[in-house]
């Protein structure tokens, strides 16, 4: 069965020492059973490491919708605000006009 190289991830025959593409020790010393794991559990890892970064884009984009969001609003806010200092004045008689004539001062 052919394994994986653990450095490039790239498939291996059986019984290599070392990888044809990059050139890693696939047989250390110590026969470390996770230099050369069997290509369906590599497979599965893989995919388990996928799935969990599919899952973390949704919260990502999430996250920037909300940022986008908030700096619109704000933008807003400090748009009326200028717009009222701006035209402070104005806007302090126009008031001033409206509530004489509702209340008949």
């Amino acid at each position: 069965m052919p394994t994986i190289c653990p450095n490039c991830l790239r498939l291996v025959r059986t019984g290599a020492k070392y990888c044809g593409f990059c050139g890693t020790n696939l047989f250390l010393t110590t026969k470390d059973e996770s230099v050369a794991l069997p290509v369906s559990q590599e497979k599965a890892s893989i995919n388990q490491k996928s799935k969990k970064q599919k899952q973390a884009k949704p919260k990502r984009f999430r996250t920037s919708q909300v940022v986008s969001i908030i700096s619109i609003i704000l933008l807003l806010l400090v748009i009326v605000l200028a717009l009222i200092v701006r035209y402070w004045s104005e806007f302090s008689q126009f008031v001033v006009q409206i509530l004489s004539l509702l209340f008949g001062r």
